[in-house]
């Protein structure tokens, strides 16, 4: 396996979320622990990025929260949980999009609302414009959680509304044991 430096991870700080995706969450931060990773997150103690932390510290592994000063109050209840330099706060959600995507060797999109489609949207945004940094987004695809948009990029893609090297970038991972073999893939199309 490759080695990474650092993974950034999107999705659900809410509680509500289905708890069939807490699990897999939960193991993804411990798979990123044990390779030596460091998870890059949006900050959170609460959701899936709740259990993305958990799962990082269950291994001793680092994190860095990138967040905004009105989330880190609403999606951090104890912010205690963070040791000297593993947050940063920056003004605006743009700017802590940018740093999390420009600071990672890859894109996790676990199940997730509104904040997690703006993600996304901007990744594929810069793409299209040709001002992304060539770094796979993958998409965690538990229960099929992902399969809509799946179908929706393939409609677009057949419909001309974007073109191969705007979603070569994009893989699916079912399971937390198929994660690195899918940024592979991802990579392979984006050296081509």
């Amino acid at each position: 396996m490759p080695k990474y430096k650092a993974i950034a991870i999107f999705g659900s700080a809410s509680d509500e979320i289905d708890p069939d995706f807490r699990k897999p969450v939960f193991d993804t931060g411990v798979l990123l622990a044990k390779n030596g990773i460091t998870m890059i997150y949006g900050v959170g103690d609460t959701g899936l990025m709740g259990e993305s932390f958990r799962g990082v510290r269950s291994e001793n592994g680092k994190v860095l929260g990138i967040t905004i000063p009105s989330l880190l109050k609403k999606q951090c209840k104890d912010p205690s949980i963070f040791q000297p330099g593993e947050l940063q706060v920056v003004e605006t959600l743009h700017d802590r999009k940018h740093l999390m995507m420009e600071s990672a060797d890859a894109l996790l999109i676990a199940p997730g609302g509104w904040g997690t489609m703006d993600e996304i949207a901007s990744l594929g945004v810069h793409a299209k414009i040709g001002d992304r940094a060539e770094k796979p987004m993958i998409f965690l695809n538990f229960k099929g959680f992902w399969n809509p948009i799946k179908q929706l990029l393939d409609n677009m893609l057949v419909c001309g509304a974007v073109v191969e090297d705007q979603i070569d970038f994009i893989e699916y991972a079912n399971s937390p044991d198929e994660i690195f073999d899918a940024i592979e893939r991802a990579k392979k199309k984006l050296s081509k």
